[in-house]
């Protein structure tokens, strides 16, 4: 993997100082500056000539310890201080020496893949043409794919039985989306149903405790979605939710983000996984025990704005949208895009993931969503994208409809007046759920990984359940529009 590729170049004993060129943005494929760390290195970056002559003078030139300077911008660098250091440019040439460098860089998105192949790279393919034959042929090759996504399905479960904190399973669950996106492509199957398994163990022990935690780049809980976003008043913000879209969903469709840079992360949605709990959640700052109607939608544009003004907006500053089409007013500083095509796709899904893959895909190639990030930071909009919740395959044990009321398509979960008579489907396919964030005065009762209320026998693809793929949704923020 690539990861191993750059700790074998970083893998340097001898030497007590570097000086390491990431011109490239490698530090988005292994966490080199953590690597460097437990080899006992201090870490300075470079990002100033002048202020990094006064480091040099007085802190580094006569010290003895391990110091590795990163440097991650063309930027002049004097004689004599790279004479002090050992240099090591992270870049695809000296990773992949044998292949052409400016093809990789069209296919950054799959170069873990490509790197997992590279050791099949028999002869020097250094033209653009030899280089594109390779990844068509080889790279994406069923047999590849296929010992990809068992080596990394072999990872996972080590991840899984070493995580403990809610930031390791969101790394679990994005490199799960990749593998299943993988797998998905090529209508093969793989199973990752012990990740779910180990989650439900951080459900029990640790959601509870997300409302505390303080993401530095997403909020842990979507409830905290707008507050971090908006983080002071005035600053135009974009939030398109892409309702019922998976990290498997975001996988597949940003392949086609072609000119668009962003940061992936994850966050974890309100359980359980409906878009009246989940998104209206998103959209107030408030926990569903909060919420005035937490089973209906129709409170949630007037308690979105209202959240808006608390943040620091005028009434005449925030907008509510809905759809890829939205027009946002000239005046709009604060503005929510509530965009339904995946939920559709879902809930009409009837060949699991693959079928997922092929029409995700297609959502991808039509370019909407993206002619929408343009049009937003066109209008010098913060744009960021994330969702309710995911989605995950099952299969419909009969139906179950006396619980209370609820607007979702969901038939993942049920809930209860306490006095509610509980019947055998429920008994025999569900697991009661703590209520966290809830109202305490109902019960939940949430279908297991794979089933659903559905009619009987039907496979389908839906949520408001408590697995991985439903529960850790993306947090994008663009970077950069070209």
């Amino acid at each position: 993997m690539i990861d191993k590729r750059i700790e074998n170049l970083l893998n340097l004993p001898g030497f007590g100082r570097l000086m390491v060129f990431d011109l490239y943005g490698m530090n988005r494929f292994f966490d080199f500056a953590g690597y460097l760390t437990k080899q006992g290195f201090t870490l300075k970056v470079y990002e100033n000539v002048e202020v990094f002559r006064v480091e040099y003078e007085e802190n580094i030139k006569a010290a003895t310890e391990r110091i590795a300077v990163i440097v991650q911008c063309d930027i002049y660098v004097p004689y004599d201080i790279l004479q002090c250091f050992h240099k090591v440019h992270l870049s695809f040439a000296k990773i992949f020496p044998k292949l052409h460098s400016l093809t990789l860089m069209q296919h950054i998105r799959d170069i873990d893949l490509i790197s997992f192949a590279y050791d099949s790279c028999y002869t020097v393919l250094d033209g653009a043409k030899e280089t594109e034959d390779f990844i068509l042929q080889t790279v994406f090759s069923m047999e590849n794919i296929q010992r990809y996504c068992e080596e990394k399905a072999a990872d996972l479960l080590l991840l899984c039985d070493s995580a403990n904190r809610y930031t390791d399973w969101i790394q679990i669950a994005i490199q799960k989306a990749k593998v299943l996106h993988y797998a998905a492509m090529k209508f093969t199957d793989i199973d990752l149903s012990f990740a779910d398994e180990k989650f439900m163990s951080f459900i029990q022990n640790g959601y509870g405790g997300l409302s505390s935690e303080i993401g530095s780049s997403a909020p842990a809980i979507i409830t905290r979605t707008m507050s971090m976003i908006c983080n002071h008043a005035g600053k135009k913000v974009a939030l398109i939710v892409m309702d019922g879209m998976s990290l498997f969903d975001f996988e597949v469709i940003s392949k086609h983000f072609n000119g668009i840079s962003f940061e992936l992360y994850g966050s974890f949605a309100l359980i359980p996984t409906t878009t009246t709990i989940s998104r209206q959640s998103m959209l107030t700052g408030k926990f569903p025990r909060e919420l005035v109607k937490p089973f209906s939608l129709s409170n949630e544009e007037k308690e979105f704005k209202n959240f808006g003004q608390r943040l620091g907006y005028t009434k005449n500053q925030i907008q509510y949208l809905r759809g890829f089409n939205s027009e946002v007013s000239q005046l709009a500083k604060l503005v929510v895009i509530v965009v339904g095509d995946i939920d559709d796709i879902v809930h009409g899904q009837r060949q699991g993931r693959a079928g997922m893959y092929n029409d995700i895909n297609l959502l991808g190639k039509n370019g909407k969503l993206q002619k929408l990030i343009r049009e937003l930071t066109k209008s010098n909009f913060d744009v960021y994208i994330s969702s309710d919740h995911g989605n995950t395959p099952c299969v419909g044990v009969g139906g179950f409809r006396s619980g209370v009321e609820t607007e979702t398509r969901s038939n993942r979960m049920t809930v209860l007046n306490d006095f509610a008579k509980i019947n055998e489907l429920v008994q025999k396919y569900t697991d009661e759920y703590g209520g966290y964030y809830l109202d305490k005065s109902y019960r939940y009762f949430i279908c297991k990984p794979g089933f659903s209320f559905d009619s009987k026998d039907e496979d389908v693809m839906t949520h408001g359940g408590m697995t991985i793929d439903e529960v850790i949704v993306p947090f994008v923020k663009i970077k950069e529009v070209r």
